[in-house]
């Protein structure tokens, strides 16, 4: 049986600096918020939030975004707002939720476009575990050497993509255990055997092909295609490490309590195809 969508609520504040007490949060019509960090996609369930600050003007197309996250980590960047802000505090009826903040409060629904909003402060119900927001553990390479790195990403996500056949997959690192990689003899697309925490392993394959993009210089070129896995070392160097020379990756967890297995075991369910990638969002750690 699937976990339940949590109900996200807490305090929105719009720029004249109007606070609304406000349950069933959803920005654009869903739990998951979208921005940009330094050029790359991010999409975050807000049951893993804790304060959303938005700068700029409402007339702002993007937006300056900082998101603090209830572990403590902040992050700065950008959100796209297409437009249609409105001056006016709009608790209505309506039912346009594109580029709004929906949700309801003790005067009915309430609708207020993103531009006109400055602060989210979520309240999130104890009950509901704080997911880590970064992994670490061990890189080992085609040569047999171990890299103990922290922060471990993807191609810049906190995701491992892969195929499955003709079908795209994502599933979060953070539900991961192991990754082996094993030889590919064309080049193109490397096998890849993927072990959840729960102790599912299911077999892909990645696309490993180092091809060079119009316009790329040399430099760029041999950073992109050497950095398929990134992190920090202990020496607080940074690693990076291309898909030709790794062998394996072992994701390193503390011991979760029982609710945070239970949704662990719930999160296989992320192994979905693209247009689906983020339903483990919405309140599953």
């Amino acid at each position: 049986m699937a976990l339940q969508a949590a109900v996200v609520e807490g305090t929105v504040i719009n720029r004249k600096g109007a606070r609304y007490a406000v349950r069933k949060i959803e920005i654009r019509g869903s739990t998951n918020l979208e921005y940009y960090v330094k050029g790359k996609r991010r999409l975050l369930a807000l049951t893993r939030i804790e304060r959303i600050h938005l700068g700029g003007t409402a007339q702002d197309q993007e937006v300056p975004i900082t998101v603090t996250l209830r572990t403590g980590r902040v992050e700065e960047g950008t959100i796209v707002i297409n437009g249609d802000s409105s001056t006016d505090d709009a608790i209505s009826g309506g039912s346009h939720v594109s580029d709004r903040l929906t949700g309801s409060t003790e005067l009915g629904p309430l609708f207020i476009p993103l531009g006109d909003v400055q602060e989210i402060l979520f309240v999130h119900d104890q009950s509901i575990p704080i997911v880590a927001d970064m992994v670490g553990g061990s890189i080992v390479d085609e040569r047999g050497r171990r890299f103990t790195v922290s922060d471990i990403r993807f191609r810049d996500d906190d995701a491992f993509r892969f195929r499955q056949g003709r079908k795209k997959r994502r599933v979060a690192l953070r539900h991961l255990t192991r990754l082996q990689f094993e030889d590919s003899p064309g080049g193109e697309m490397r096998p890849v055997k993927i072990t959840y925490r729960t102790g599912k392993l299911v077999q892909g394959e990645v696309d490993a092909s180092a091809v060079r993009f119009a316009g790329e210089g040399d430099k760029v070129f041999r950073t992109r295609v050497d950095s398929a896995f990134t992190g920090s070392l202990t020496s607080g160097g940074i690693f990076g490490i291309g898909l030709d020379r790794v062998k394996l990756v072992l994701i390193e967890h503390e011991e979760a309590d029982t609710t945070e297995k239970k949704a662990s075991a719930e999160s296989d369910a992320t192994h979905t195809d693209d247009a689906k990638e983020e339903e483990e969002a919405a309140g599953r750690p």
